[in-house]
């Protein structure tokens, strides 16, 4: 029997070892199973620890941000180069740097760097951060300066304009049509200088005639420290600012009294009691005229309003003789504002039709003249409007006067028989 059992332990390692016979089955004793876990948990704890070199589920996600960050700063670059060179190309090219910098740290921690990946964001990047820069270098000089904001300050009665650009001194001159009429010079401050122009040292005339066609051209001139120039033209709207026509257009007031007749019955009857006027002022055709009925050809379309600083003040006349003087209507801008002897402080727009003062209010709570302040018999009465420009060449004032004239004939005690108000 021992020998037996000693041939059976003498085959077994072989057995183990060809891997040719199944091994048959052996009770394991607790040491082994000891054995067998301990060989195991090495391995897993391994894998374990690979996966988690990557990234950590329970915190940040550190080549995202990387990756993040590397874009943000190349954007930032991006803008340095927008300055127009302000920051210089050495700045612009440190940015790139970093933002490309973080971007392959980013793709290094993902796992390894992709060559293809790696070339375009490179790429993107310098056309991103660089591509401003070279344009400017690239364009013409002119295309980095430039003159805005171009804009008039009716208040303080001057022309604004901001000269932009990456130079350290800007010289601006103003010309109308090819003479110069004003200069100045500036220092640059973060790339823009800024220039307010007196109105009254630069208005040689209307830019725009009643057609609306420019007759007299006003521009800006900039030449910058590094020899840069560029011309910009000034708005004509912006310099047509002398009043040169004005018009007037009445209409009769009506008035409803009681009276006794022939017979001792009351009686009504309808009377004048004054005239509604307005003026209007601007630039218009001189073929506009007064019509009979107290009217006027002249409609708001045909009107070129002028905006400026402006006085006007009309004058009735009885023949050759003063019989009425409203109120100063003074204009700033378009905004035009009178003093009423009748109802105070008024305001209005002077790019149309504008209601004068007067001494009643009629049915639609509109001031009108009464009759008794000004009329006085039958004749010629004539609607007298004096103009006063305020900005001028040299501050002095231009003044302009248009009349508007028509036969007043009205009956006392019936509106029916007054007579027509023709032109006179």
């Amino acid at each position: 029997m021992s020998g037996l059992l000693d041939k059976a332990k003498t085959a077994s390692p072989t057995e183990d070892k060809t891997g040719k016979t199944e091994p048959k089955p052996v009770k394991k004793s607790a040491t082994d199973g000891l054995l067998t876990k301990a060989d195991t948990k090495p391995q897993f704890q391994a894998v374990k620890s690979k996966k988690s070199s990557s990234s950590d589920p329970d915190g940040p996600d550190i080549p995202m941000i990387l990756n993040l960050a590397g874009w943000i700063i190349i954007v930032l670059g991006a803008i340095f180069s927008l300055q127009g060179g302000g920051f210089g190309l050495i700045v612009v090219l440190v940015v790139l740097a970093l933002g490309i910098g973080s971007i392959i740290q980013s793709q290094r921690m993902t796992g390894g760097i992709s060559p293809i990946k790696t070339g375009i964001s490179v790429a993107l990047a310098f056309i991103i951060a660089v591509g401003p820069y070279a344009a400017i270098m690239i364009v013409p000089t002119n295309a980095s300066m430039a003159v805005t904001e171009i804009s008039i300050d009716e208040n303080q009665d001057t022309i604004s304009f901001v000269v932009r650009g990456s130079f350290s001194e800007a010289d601006a001159k103003i010309f109308v049509d090819d003479e110069q009429v004003w200069s100045g010079s500036k220092s640059m401050n973060n790339d823009r200088a800024s220039f307010d122009v007196s109105l009254s040292s630069i208005f040689q005339g209307n830019s725009l005639d009643y057609t609306a066609n420019v007759i007299k051209e006003y521009s800006i001139e900039v030449e910058s420290s590094d020899g840069q120039r560029i011309t910009a033209d000034i708005d004509p709207d912006f310099t047509t600012r002398e009043v040169l026509d004005s018009g007037t257009r009445i209409s009769k007031v009506l008035k409803t009294g009681n009276r006794q007749g022939s017979d001792g019955q009351t009686e009504t009857y309808t009377y004048t009691d004054g005239v509604t006027i307005e003026a209007i002022v601007g630039l218009f055709s001189p073929t506009e005229r007064a019509q009979d009925g107290g009217g006027h050809t002249l409609d708001n379309l045909g009107l070129i309003a002028v905006t400026s600083d402006y006085t006007f003040t009309m004058t009735i006349k009885e023949g050759t003789s003063i019989a009425y003087t409203m109120p100063t209507v003074t204009v700033s801008g378009l905004d035009a504002s009178w003093s009423s002897t009748f109802s105070g402080t008024q305001t209005g727009k002077a790019n149309g039709w504008l209601g004068m003062p007067g001494t009643a209010l009629n049915d639609q709570s509109t001031e009108y003249l009464q009759k008794e302040d000004f009329y006085g018999e039958d004749g010629c009465y004539t609607f007298e409007i004096e103009i006063t420009n305020q900005y001028y060449v040299g501050d002095t004032a231009s003044v302009y006067t248009s009349s508007n004239s028509w036969e007043l004939d009205w009956n006392e005690d019936d509106s029916t028989q007054d007579g027509q108000m023709t032109t006179c």
